[in-house]
């Protein structure tokens, strides 16, 4: 192989590098980022459905559920609409319980993204509503708990 060719062969390499940096810049590590801000989003959305529910704020609560999981939360509870529900939901709690829910905070660790697009599920450990997840996705631009298992 010619001195010519080693160049040639150089050269080629030189571009594939510079064209799997440009792609990797432009297409991988911002949709790493649009990934953890959705992430961040979906945590919040839960974080603050809890704290509404613990306060008994029917209004906020409500407001952050899809129309079946507001639903659904008034027919569990057998009351007639969404923020009624979420009232009678925070009167079960006792103080203590009250008090665990507003010092609750949580993070990433507990949010694992789905495969079918923006849904995220927020995993629950220990909290007094007796629920093990929320399925939260974003529908319209707007994080919604669409459903609480």
């Amino acid at each position: 192989m010619s001195n010519r060719d080693h160049a040639a062969t150089f050269i080629i390499l030189g571009v594939l590098v510079v064209v799997f940096g440009i792609t990797f810049t432009v297409f991988v590590i911002p949709s790493g980022r649009e990934a953890q801000a959705d992430e961040d989003a979906a945590t919040g959305t839960a974080d603050t459905l809890l704290h509404a529910l613990g306060r008994g704020d029917g209004a906020e609560a409500c407001g952050l559920l899809a129309k079946p999981a507001a639903t659904a939360l008034a027919t569990q509870r057998g009351k007639d609409d969404c923020p009624s529900a979420v009232r009678d939901l925070a009167d079960s709690l006792t103080a203590a319980e009250r008090e665990a829910v507003a010092a609750m905070k949580l993070t990433d660790d507990d949010t694992r993204a789905e495969k079918r697009g923006t849904r995220h599920t927020v995993r629950l450990d220990a909290e007094p509503f007796g629920y093990t997840g929320l399925l939260v996705d974003r529908q319209n631009g707007t994080w919604r708990v669409i459903r609480m298992e």
